[in-house]
């Protein structure tokens, strides 16, 4: 018998934790999806670094990404004391498999920064183990959700991995920490999905809230970070989530990033699992060419993270090398950054002005971005995949050419262009395309490939 849809409980009137309500307000003026269909267009390129300062294109992204900061609260750094015990991993790492739980504790997670709107579900933060880039043991944390209402559709209750989108680099910033404080601002993306019954995991991903630093975009470390989480959350007892139920993997960004990798990881790393569809949105899939676009713009703090990221990933990329001083503090200071915080210390600028030398067209570099290039493999789980022609931060083009690779190999894989905005705009408006589709896929209902 088809699930019946649950009735939305009413959503306060102005929820902080959206971090974002200004920003999507003014995009929404121009959001035009065409009614969901897909529409081909040309993409749009990241507009090139001004000599003379900024273009105007330019000055717009930067007064968009300073919306975005305006209406952001940032939590406070560092972890507390209790926080701080729970994140340190047992030395070693105790013996098992990867998915397996090393701990969990019940927590709260609220909405709001109020904490006045709690989300309508039982909540675990956990660590368990996983394989890191280099194929190594290591502790993620994540947080566990299981709806309080009761699955009311067939069979097993639905499970959903939300791959986060970029949130920086500091242990504050992780979603297992600002969800407890009421400062994670993907929250109301999560909260479609326990609206709808569906259980929920989110990933932390490596060094996030964990010793050492995050590795933002190390694109295996990420992948099976978010296989194991589904693999904890049915592993974890208290939650009563069966290793058989349906699963999905959904992300954003980083998040979108994540999520192929996830698909194209699961046959051979998590076979067992039963992924019934990826939904992976502004996806950065070649990294060069993503770094490259970056450069004097709005967000070049987030080539700052993934340079930081990828070298704590791969010790042999020797980041420090090819840093000067101005580039040193500027890398060493994003380090403990959330992204509100980290976006404006590095607008406009480019790798010439924080280099001795580019680090992005060394052999070491090329070779560990090549690593970090999805495509190889073809996943056997349908994907969704989508981007806003207007994506300020990533282009396009270089997401397009991942579907084309995809759609080569034989991957049942539904493409939509949108116009809904900016990198920002777009993980919040086009979120919902991408939900529905989830939602179709995790009720066993038929795929329509664009390839």
């Amino acid at each position: 018998m088809p699930r019946q849809p649950r009735i939305r409980r009413a959503r306060r009137a102005a929820t902080p934790a959206a971090a974002c309500a200004t920003l999507v307000l003014a995009a929404a003026a121009v959001a035009w999806n065409h009614g969901g269909t897909v529409v081909e267009a040309e993409p749009v390129v990241a507009s090139a670094p001004a000599e003379n300062g900024p273009t105007a294109a330019q000055q717009e992204e930067a007064e968009q990404a300073m919306e975005f900061m305006a209406d952001t609260e940032q939590p406070e750094e560092g972890l507390t004391p209790r926080e701080e015990d729970f994140y340190l991993p047992p030395d070693p790492l105790p013996a098992g498999e990867p998915g397996d739980v090393i701990r969990a504790e019940p927590v709260e997670a609220f909405l709001d920064p109020l904490r006045a709107d709690r989300f309508p579900a039982d909540v675990w933060r956990v660590m368990y183990l996983s394989t890191d880039s280099l194929g190594e043991p290591m502790a993620v944390t994540g947080t566990v959700m299981v709806p309080t209402a009761p699955w009311e559709g067939g069979g097993e209750r639905p499970l959903v991995a939300h791959a986060i989108g970029t949130h920086g680099l500091g242990d504050q910033c992780a979603p297992s920490v600002g969800l407890t404080r009421g400062l994670e601002f993907e929250a109301p993306l999560m909260e479609r999905i326990i609206d709808d019954g569906y259980a929920m995991v989110v990933p932390d991903y490596e060094g996030f809230g964990t010793p050492g630093v995050h590795t933002f975009m190390a694109g295996r470390s990420q992948g099976r970070a978010v296989l194991d989480s589904l693999r904890a959350a049915t592993r974890l007892a208290e939650a009563g989530v069966p290793a058989g139920s349906p699963m999905g993997v959904s992300g954003f960004s980083q998040g979108g990033g994540a999520a192929v990798w996830a698909a194209q990881l699961h046959p051979d790393y998590a076979p067992e699992l039963q992924l019934a569809g990826v939904a992976a949105g502004g996806v950065p899939a070649d990294l060069y060419r993503v770094a490259r676009s970056l450069e004097g713009g709005a967000y070049f703090s987030f080539l700052g993270f993934a340079a930081i990221g990828l070298d704590s990933a791969y010790p042999d990329l020797a980041l420090d090398e090819h840093l000067d001083g101005d580039g040193a503090a500027l890398m060493a200071d994003l380090e403990d950054d959330c992204v509100a915080e980290a976006l404006p210390k590095g607008m406009f600028m480019s790798l010439d002005d924080v280099t001795v030398s580019d680090p992005l067209d060394t052999p070491q570099w090329r070779e560990r971005l090549a690593e970090n290039l999805p495509g190889e493999s073809a996943p056997t789980v349908p994907l969704y995949m989508y981007h806003s022609v207007l994506d300020d931060a990533i282009p396009i083009g270089q997401a397009a050419e991942l579907r084309d690779r995809y759609c080569a190999a034989g991957v049942d894989l539904q493409w939509r262009k949108t116009y809904s905005g900016g990198h920002a705009t777009s993980m919040y408006l086009d979120h919902q395309g991408a939900h529905d589709w989830m939602g179709d896929r995790l009720a066993g209902r038929p795929t329509h490939s664009t390839c």
